[in-house]
């Protein structure tokens, strides 16, 4: 992993890079409450060992960062392509947070997450926003340099590694997400992930989708959806339509992302929880004919079951829960799907 001053680096380095310009990896733990983790491999432990030092570094280093800062400086070095943006001795070590969401107990996140590691319970997960076509060469790299490490992961598959331990293909399995439902992510995105062989995981705020072309920047504008320079110019739709996502289901996985990009400490009232929760996942349910996927807030906080928006996600049947440094498999309820 190299010393406590490359750890720095690179927790640097992932703070400057721009998320609505290229994707920022991360390692993620997988969990689930029902089901308790079997023994890891050689290389799990000694992953989760870098793991370790890597926490105890920022977190020595920082007072307001958490294992997710870890696991994305892990990352950094371990598995992403080469180049990106230097960091800087200024640059913040702690990952943004919205202004209502704590960081909660670190220490305690972070051994759960450690142990989830340890255990061989871990995914490459890459997140991207916005993907325009003047981008495309630079997304063309980034999703080839991951196809030909890793492999393709599904809703499915992942419950099946959950299940077993075992993922089927021998090669490590790599989620590319694609957050804030732009246009870009269906015209440009996804046809990319087609054509080399990956499966990408989306996640649209709803009411993004239902918003007239003509509002869509100030919707943008107003509920922290990242619209870059190049979108600005002429009246073309920044976000998908529902025909578009519709499609986007045959190949990839659709997932919840509330209605105007909330985070969970927003949703109080049963009001909040009928138009953040109930109604988008009702109408991605109706266009993509199943229940989501997953479902993540906009923070990636990890599930709450005392939240009412969280509590509101779980009893709709929603299988999988994306945070920032785990992916979390509920409770049973229901029937798991099985489509690969």
């Amino acid at each position: 992993m190299g010393t406590a001053d490359d750890v720095l680096a690179a927790a640097r380095a992932v703070a400057a890079e721009d998320e609505d310009r290229a994707g920022v990896a991360m390692l993620v733990a997988l969990h689930d409450e029902d089901r308790a983790p079997g023994p890891g491999t050689d290389a799990d432990r000694a992953l989760a060992a870098e793991l370790a030092r890597a926490w105890q570094v920022l977190r020595d280093a920082a007072p307001d960062t958490t294992v997710q800062d870890a696991l994305a400086a892990l990352a950094h070095l371990r598995f992403r392509p080469p180049g990106g943006v230097p960091g800087s001795s200024d640059a913040p070590l702690a990952a943004w947070r919205p202004a209502d969401t704590g960081r909660g107990d670190r220490d305690a996140e972070a051994r759960r997450v450690h142990d989830a590691v340890l255990a061989g319970r871990h995914l490459r997960v890459v997140n991207w926003h916005n993907t325009p076509a003047s981008h495309a060469a630079q997304l063309r790299r980034e999703l080839t340099w991951y196809a030909e490490r890793f492999s393709p992961v599904t809703e499915a598959d992942l419950h099946v590694a959950l299940d077993t331990g075992r993922w089927a293909d021998p090669r490590p399995g790599v989620v590319p997400a694609f957050f804030d439902g732009f246009a870009s992510a269906a015209e440009v995105a996804a046809p990319l992930c087609e054509e080399l062989g990956l499966v990408g995981w989306f996640y649209p705020p709803t009411e993004f989708l239902d918003c007239p072309a003509g509002e869509q920047r100030a919707f943008a504008a107003d509920h922290d959806l990242g619209v870059l320079d190049e979108d600005l110019p002429g009246d073309a739709p920044l976000a998908m339509s529902w025909d578009a996502l519709a499609v986007l289901a045959t190949r990839h996985e659709v997932c919840g992302h509330s209605a105007t990009h909330a985070s969970s400490a927003s949703v109080r009232t049963a009001a909040h929880v009928d138009r953040q929760v109930r109604r988008p996942l009702a109408r991605l349910t109706e266009v993509i004919g199943r229940p989501p996927a997953a479902w993540a807030w906009l923070g990636g906080t990890p599930f709450d079951p005392a939240a009412p928006g969280d509590a509101a996600v779980a009893a709709a049947g929603v299988r999988l829960w994306t945070s920032n440094a785990r992916i979390e498999r509920l409770g049973r309820r229901g029937p798991r799907s099985t489509r690969v």
